[in-house]
């Protein structure tokens, strides 16, 4: 696949380096000197402007600043995230080289991908999860269904079944709707688009019916074009606060939500971890990054090294079943 590179280094706000104010745990050694004591690399392993870029964007300058130190958002795009991913986890474990992974790089593709060139659970320190954009079930308004209920009995009245869009065979969308039709028989048809926008531009004007995906449907949500009908959280979000959850309609266990989470390489000195996630914790809950986060169909959702780690672990068994039931394969 291209490999594409865009690196932009974001300064500390009003180009000042603050280090002086950093608290005294913060003031990490790692090889007889403090980290950090220069930039900090972080592989962005997807193109600008996705939804993972765009989150590490909003966080950069918070983060530098209270790491005292720029960061460098390198996109190195390809294999659903995988090349990016593989050069860090063969990077030393200095904490100047980091991935912002997400479900698809460091979940979905284990199941999907035999050849993936690293393993997720031996080659990577997770540092922690930093938000999540929830998926949006969504229909054409020519669907005559308004809850998910609604939507099933539909889907089993059509001969051939309900078309549904989505990004690619083993994309999100594709397993958070098989997921859906294992969890509630509903009668659907993979649709699989190259590109997410032509999937999307064919829901809009009826070609296919019905799709799971992330913020890029809000604006399709709020002008009436198309008619949401569940987000894939354990609660409501405040950027679509009308819109109910699956489990509140009575399916439990449909949540299918992206990740999007800083990953270091094996070995990784806890302090360093520590350091990292306390500055991007900090960034993530700001009170003037939030809204920013919403506008994207994110949600900041901080999560610690460990209990990180936890996390990814389950989302990987978890998608690794859909992926064994529905019989997924990438060809």
């Amino acid at each position: 696949m291209a490999l594409f590179r865009r690196r932009i280094l974001i300064g500390a706000a009003a180009g000042t380096v603050v280090t002086g104010g950093l608290p005294t745990w913060a003031q990490t050694r790692a090889g007889g000197e403090p980290y950090p004591s220069r930039s900090i690399r972080i592989i962005v392993p997807y193109g600008a402007g996705s939804t993972t870029d765009m989150a590490m964007r909003m966080i950069a300058p918070r983060m530098s600043q209270l790491l005292g130190q720029p960061l460098v958002i390198d996109n190195k795009s390809g294999a659903t995230g995988a090349i990016g991913s593989d050069a860090v986890a063969k990077s030393p474990p200095d904490g100047y080289t980091l991935v912002m992974g997400t479900v698809a790089s460091h979940a979905t593709l284990v199941p999907l991908m035999p050849t993936l060139p690293y393993n997720v659970l031996r080659d990577f320190t997770p540092i922690g999860r930093a938000a999540t954009p929830p998926g949006l079930v969504v229909v054409h308004p020519s669907v005559p269904a308004r809850t998910l209920a609604e939507f099933v009995a539909y889907s089993k009245t059509e001969p051939n079944g309900v078309d549904y869009a989505s990004s690619g065979v083993g994309g999100s969308g594709h397993l958070a709707t098989e997921l859906l039709r294992l969890k509630t028989g509903a009668k659907v048809v993979h649709v699989p688009y190259r590109d997410v926008g032509r999937g999307i531009s064919d829901l809009l004007a009826g070609r296919v019916k019905m799709m799971i995906y992330y913020a890029p449907l809000l604006p399709h949500i709020r002008s009436g074009d198309l008619r949401g009908l569940a987000v894939l959280s354990e609660r409501r979000v405040a950027f679509a606060p009308d819109l109910p959850t699956a489990i509140e309609q009575g399916v439990p266990g449909l949540i299918a939500s992206g990740w999007t989470g800083l990953f270091g390489p094996a070995a990784l000195p806890d302090t360093i971890r520590d350091r990292i996630y306390g500055a991007m914790k900090d960034a993530l809950l700001d009170p003037a990054i939030q809204p920013l986060l919403a506008d994207q169909g994110q949600e900041a959702a901080p999560l610690a090294g460990l209990e990180f780690q936890r996390f990814v672990e389950a989302e990987i068994d978890k998608w690794a079943q859909v992926v064994k039931v529905a019989d997924i394969r990438l060809d």
